[in-house]
C-alpha cells in the first residue's frame, strides 16, 4: 500500500504543477517516499486540532517542493481540498507557490528562501525544550521533522543554525536531507565539494545515510534518530529528483518547470497511473486514518491532563495564564539620568524577565554592548529552562531562530545586535513580517554617533530600510517614558514583528512623559508652537527641543516621532503641524516625505559616516544645535 500512496502523492503533485503551468515537480517526485513515511510512522499531528501546541512540527525547508506538503496534508484530512490543489499557485488560493504559514492547514512556517526553514526548525526545537522544562513534559514533548535540500545546506544560515543545534544538543530535531545532487543550474558537485556527513558530524549531529526511496530504510532511520536524544539528527536520503519522469529525472530540467504535456503523460504511464490525476481511491485516504485517529485521541488525552493540572495545581495555572496572556500594562521603571537608551532598555527588559518567564532571547555575541539580557539563566543542554540565548556571531541564524520560537506558540522571542548588522538578518526580518510573528528585534548603536568605530559600524540607511518592510513596526524612542512604551508595545504585539532601535551614546533625560495611547499613534506633540514644526525621532528629539529653546523669537511646535511608519493622515490632522516643517534624524532623509508633506528641510545624514569622537562628528556633519537653529531661521526668512 505504501507504493500506491507514494504514487498518488507524486501524481497529484505533478498534476498540480502541470495545471498551473508553473512550479517545482522534481522535489515532490523525489521525496514522496520520505514524506509518506514521516506522516505514516512518525508525525504526531491532529487534523481536528491542527494548532495543537504539543503537535510535532513539520518544516519543509525546501519550500519550492510545496506540492509535496499540500498533497500530504490533503490525504491526511487537513483542510486542503482537491479544488485547492487544482488552484495551485493561483490568486487567493491557500496552495501558494511556496508554503505560507497557516496553522489551521497544518503549515507550520513560511519557507522558500532557502535555509530559513532550517533555522526556524532550530527555533521550534528551542521553544520545545524550554517549554518542556518550564511547563512539564506532560504538556510539551514533541519532535521537529523537516526536509532540507542541497540549496538549504549551501546557505550560510543553515550552518549557523546547525552549529547552535549541535551545541544545544537539540535531540528533537530530525531532518531529512534530500541528497539528489541537482540544483537549478545543474549538478551540485559543480559548486560544492562539501562532505555533508562529515560537516554535520563535526557540529555535533547524529548522521545516518539511507536510500530515500526504500520504505524500510526510511522508517528504520526515523526510529534510530528518535533514540538519540542528545543530538539533532540528519538523515541523508539519497534520492532521484523527478523520479518516474522518463526523460527529465535526475536533471535540472525537472527542478523548477512543469514536466510538459508529453512528458507528463509518459510519467503517468511510467508510474502506472491511469485516469484523472486529481481523483484517487478511498484506500489512499484511509491509509493515514489510523494514525490521525490516534493523534486526535492523543490530543483529547493531553487536553484532559491539561484541564486536570489547571484545576489541581494553582502554580501551574498562574504560569499557564501568563503564558497565554502576555501583558505588560503595569511595566514601570524610574529613572531621570542622561543615559543611552540601550542601557535603559536593558534595565526594562530585565524587569520584564523578572515578572514573566515567557520572554526568551539574546544577542549575537554583543550582549555586553547592546545590554539586552533578559536574565542570567542561560539556555543550553545543561539548563533547558534558561531563557537567555547566546547566539554567537550568527545574526542571520539568530533571526531565523527567533522566528521559529515565535512560530511555536506564545513565547515572545527577541534577538539583539547593532543596527548596522540588521543587514545580515534582513531576510529573516522580512519573513517575520510576512508570517506576522511576534518576533522582536532590538538594534542598538543606531547612528553615526556611535563614534570611533567608524563608517563600517555607523548605520545611515538602515532606519529607512527597515521601515520599508511592510508590516514591521520600527520604534525609535527618546529618553523619557517612550522607552517603556517601546518595550511594552513590542513585547505585547502578538501579530506583528517589531524593531526597537536604541542609541549607543547617552541621551538627555526629557521631563515630559506621554500616555501609551498617544505613543502608539506613532507621533505626539512634545511641545506646542504656532510658527514652525520640527519632527524628530529618538536621540534627535533632544536636538529639536534645544533648537526650540535657542529660537526664542519663534513659536516652535516639536513633535516626537517614535514610530514614523505608523504616522498617518488622521494622526497628522490631530497634530495639526504648521506650514513651515522641518525634520531631524541621524539617517537618510529619503522616506520622511512619504509620511509628511511639504517638508522645507530634513536635517539628516545622506553619506557614510567617519571614525571620530562624537563632538567632532557633530561639527563634521553639521549637526550642532546652533547651526541647525541658524539654518532654520534663514530658511523661514
Amino acid at each position: 500500500m505504501f507504493d500506491n500512496v507514494t504514487k498518488s502523492v507524486r501524481v497529484v503533485s505533478a498534476a498540480a504543477v502541470e495545471k498551473a503551468n508553473s512550479g517545482h515537480p522534481g522535489m515532490p517526485l523525489g521525496m514522496a517516499d520520505v514524506g509518506v513515511a514521516i506522516y505514516k510512522t512518525a508525525l504526531k499531528v491532529s487534523n481536528k486540532n491542527p494548532d495543537w501546541i504539543n503537535r510535532d512540527r513539520f518544516v519543509l525547508s525546501a519550500g519550492h517542493g510545496s506540492m509535496l506538503l499540500y498533497s500530504l496534508q490533503h490525504f491526511n484530512g487537513f483542510d486542503i481540498s482537491m479544488d485547492d490543489i487544482k488552484n495551485f499557485r493561483q490568486l487567493g488560493s491557500v496552495t501558494a507557490g511556496h508554503p505560507e504559514k497557516d496553522f489551521q492547514l497544518g503549515i507550520d512556517t513560511t519557507t522558500g528562501p532557502l535555509g530559513q526553514g532550517f533555522a526556524n526548525g532550530v527555533g521550534l526545537a528551542v521553544a520545545e525544550r524550554y517549554l518542556s522544562s518550564v511547563l512539564g513534559e506532560d504538556i510539551i514533548d514533541h519532535y521537529i521533522y523537516g526536509i532540507v535540500s542541497d540549496g538549504d545546506l549551501m546557505e550560510g544560515i543553515s550552518t549557523e543554525a546547525a552549529e547552535l543545534a549541535g551545541l544545544w544538543k537539540l535531540g528533537k530535531i530530525i531532518y531529512f536531507f534530500d541528497d539528489n545532487n541537482i540544483s537549478i543550474d545543474g549538478n551540485v558537485t559543480k559548486v560544492s565539494i562539501t562532505n555533508q556527513k562529515e560537516k554535520f558530524l563535526s557540529m555535533g549531529w547524529h548522521v545516518l545515510e539511507i536510500d530515500g526511496h526504500q520504505e524500510s530504510e526510511i522508517i528504520n532511520a526515523i526510529n534510530q534518530a528518535q533514540k538519540v536524544t542528545n543530538k539533532p539528527s540528519l538523515i541523508i536520503a539519497k534520492s532521484t529528483i523527478g523520479k518516474y519522469s522518463p526523460n527529465k529525472a535526475n536533471s535540472s530540467g525537472v527542478h523548477g518547470s512543469p514536466l510538459g504535456k508529453e512528458e507528463f503523460e509518459l510519467f503517468l504511464e511510467n508510474i502506472g497511473y491511469s485516469g484523472d490525476p486529481f481523483v484517487h481511491s478511498s484506500e489512499i485516504y484511509d491509509y493515514f486514518n489510523k494514525e490521525r485517529e490516534r493523534d486526535n485521541k492523543q490530543y483529547e488525552e493531553w487536553k484532559a491532563n491539561l484541564d486536570k493540572k489547571l484545576s489541581n495545581d494553582d502554580n501551574f495555572k498562574i504560569m499557564w495564564n501568563k503564558f497565554n496572556n502576555i501583558d505588560f500594562q503595569s511595566l514601570s521603571l524610574e529613572w531621570s539620568d542622561d543615559l543611552a537608551s540601550r542601557v535603559i532598555g536593558g534595565k526594562i527588559l530585565n524587569e520584564m524577565g523578572k515578572s514573566n518567564k515567557f520572554i526568551i532571547g539574546g544577542s549575537a555575541d554583543l550582549a555586553a554592548s547592546t545590554k539586552q539580557i533578559v536574565s542570567n539563566e542561560v539556555f543550553g543542554s545543561e539548563n533547558y529552562g534558561g531563557n537567555s540565548l547566546e547566539f554567537g556571531i550568527r545574526e542571520h541564524a539568530m533571526g531565523g531562530i527567533v522566528n521559529g520560537i515565535a512560530l511555536h506558540s506564545n513565547l515572545v522571542p527577541y534577538g539583539s545586535t547593532f543596527l548596522v548588522f540588521s543587514d545580515y538578518m534582513r531576510p529573516s526580518i522580512r519573513l517575520a513580517s510576512l508570517m506576522e510573528t511576534n518576533s522582536v528585534f532590538i538594534f542598538t548603536h543606531d547612528s553615526i554617533f556611535l563614534g570611533e568605530d567608524g563608517p563600517t559600524h555607523q548605520p545611515v540607511e538602515h532606519l529607512m530600510a527597515l521601515r520599508l518592510i511592510p508590516g514591521l513596526d520600527v520604534v525609535r524612542p527618546a529618553n523619557n517614558n517612550e522607552i517603556l512604551h517601546a518595550y511594552r508595545f513590542a513585547f505585547e504585539n502578538k501579530n506583528k514583528p517589531s524593531a526597537i532601535v536604541l542609541s549607543r551614546q547617552d541621551m538627555k533625560y526629557l521631563e515630559k512623559n506621554i500616555k501609551y495611547d498617544e505613543f502608539i499613534r506613532g507621533a505626539y506633540e512634545y511641545s506646542p508652537g504656532k510658527d514652525i514644526t520640527i519632527f524628530a525621532s529618538g536621540s534627535e528629539l533632544e536636538i529639536a527641543v534645544e533648537v526650540s529653546n535657542l529660537l526664542v523669537d519663534l513659536s516652535i511646535q516639536v513633535i516626537s516621532v517614535p514610530m514614523l511608519n505608523k504616522l498617518n493622515d488622521e494622526t497628522l490632522d490631530l497634530l495639526n503641524p504648521n506650514s513651515e516643517i522641518f525634520t531631524i534624524e541621524l539617517g537618510r532623509s529619503i522616506g520622511w516625505d512619504s509620511y509628511i508633506k511639504n517638508i522645507k528641510k530634513s536635517f539628516s545624514i545622506d553619506s557614510f559616516g567617519k571614525s571620530a569622537p562624537i563632538v567632532d562628528l557633530i561639527n563634521e556633519f553639521d549637526f550642532a544645535v546652533e547651526n541647525i537653529a541658524k539654518e532654520i531661521k534663514n530658511l523661514i526668512n
